[in-house]
This record gives C-alpha cells, structure tokens and sequence, in this order.
C-alpha cells in the first residue's frame, strides 16, 4: 500500500482545520499503517493546536515556523520521505506562503489528497471556493475533499450546509453554492458536533484513542476511596462511553468514505 500524504488546508482559520486533522485524519492513517504511529506537521505561527493532544500516541507531532526558506526545505524533507503524514496547514498567510512554496519546489505531486474544512457560513464556503481553486491550479488531478465540520444532524446536513450544497428549500439565492464550482460534488466527509471532541482534548487524546481504551472502569470506580477521584473516574467513563458512541456514528463512516474516494 502507498503511504499516503494528506493536506489539511484552508485559506479561513477557525473552521476547525485541527480538529479534522488530529481526529479524523490522524486515526485514519494510523488504521491504514497498521495502527502504527504516523507523522504530524503543522506549518502555523499563531495557533499550535497539536499541543493540546501532548497524550496522543497515533503520531510523533512537529510543529513548523512558517518562513519561507523554512518550508522550503522542510516540505521537500517531508514530501521525500516513505511515511504516512499529515500535513496541518494554518490559515491566512500560512495558507498562501505554504501552497506557494509547495508548487514552487515541484512536489504538489506528492500529496494524496487535500482536505479542505469549513463551516457552515457564507463566508466558509466563499474561503472553501478560493482554497479549491487554489489546489486545482497548481495539480489539476488532485483528489480534494471537503470536511463539512460541527456538523448538527447528518440527516439534515442539506440544511445547515445550503451554502455548500445549494437551497434545498428553493427560497433563497443559490448561486454562490459551493457546489456550483466543483466537479466533486460527492467528495465531502461530514464530522458531527459533539462534547467529546472537546474533552477528549482536556485528556489530550483523540477521541479514537478515547474510544479504545483498556480500562475497567467501573472496577476503578469501586475501589476508588476519594470523592473527588470517584467524581474524575465517573467523568472518563462518561467520556469513554461517549468516545466509542462518536468513533461508530462518525470515525468509522468518514474512514469509509475517505477509502471509497481515495480509490
């Protein structure tokens, strides 16, 4: 199998590139190198997001300057090298100067795919369109996917996501829908909104690693004496149980559509 060298990009910064990053895209690569610790990068001055996952074991973590002569040489070390990686974009400038740097050294090539996150606002999707055209002048043949983030309800994604997916209810002007300037009108993983994304950051871990857990923890809680450390045991479990719920209603149904695309 092709050890595969994933982009996670936007040109807009909090729509939750971080968090598609380390959990999604990190877990899927590690399943794919046979639960083997793959390689993080994130080129970003402002926002050092993979800190908070300090307790993740699914990937060594570098974090980048993003200096031009900097990215230069680390993205042809990177893009050289045999591994499974995630390559965590910052927004704004960071955007620009690593997509620019990556066309200038001749290996836009060597990534597999781009994922591009985005929320749901107007805004989003007109950054999601820039970054797409972006990714699509410099490798016409790239397999780009868009990760619909904070998703509410996947039943009802055309509703929240009408700027990605046009109005469905025919009320509003869709011209400016996402999906009136893309060809792949199919290539979009949808993350579901959800607390344990925000603890599982407070333990440092993914939620993937939440949710396979070795631990008995009802057995801790019984032989627990504190009532605080009942109180911090109950709360993992909660989080546990919450873990394996998400890793069945999301991980699992974005890891099958990334290898449905990919192939």
């Amino acid at each position: 199998m092709k050890k595969l060298k994933v982009l996670v990009v936007s040109s807009k910064g909090g729509v939750g590139k971080s968090t598609v990053s380390m959990q999604i895209i990190a877990p899927y690569l590690y399943e794919k190198n046979n639960k083997e610790s793959i390689s993080f990068y994130e080129f970003d001055d402002e926002n050092i997001d993979s800190l908070s996952y300090g307790a993740s074991n699914l990937s060594t973590r570098e974090v980048i300057d993003v200096e031009e002569f900097i990215i230069m040489e680390k993205f042809i070390e990177i893009l050289s090298k045999d591994e499974f990686s995630c390559i965590d974009v910052g927004g704004n400038k960071s955007t620009s100067l690593c997509l620019s740097t990556i066309s200038d050294c001749g290996m836009i090539r060597e990534i597999d795919l781009a994922i591009i996150p985005l929320l749901d606002g107007e805004q989003d999707s007109i950054n999601a369109k820039k970054t797409y055209e972006k990714l699509r002048e410099l490798d016409p043949d790239l397999t780009i996917v868009f990760a619909l983030n904070r998703v509410k309800n996947q039943k009802f994604i055309e509703y929240q996501f009408d700027n990605f997916f046009g109005d469905v209810r025919e009320i509003f002007d869709d011209s400016n829908a996402l999906v009136n300037y893309i060809d792949e009108k199919e290539n979009f993983i949808c993350i579901e909104d959800s607390d344990v994304i925000k603890y599982s950051r407070k333990f440092g871990m993914t939620i993937y690693e939440l949710a396979f857990q070795d631990r008995d923890f009802v057995s801790e809680f019984k032989d627990a004496n504190e009532e605080k450390q009942k109180k911090l045991i109950a709360f993992k479990n909660y989080v546990y149980q919450h873990g394996k719920k998400y890793y069945e209603s999301t991980l699992k149904s974005c890891f099958k559509k990334l290898d449905l695309i990919i192939k």
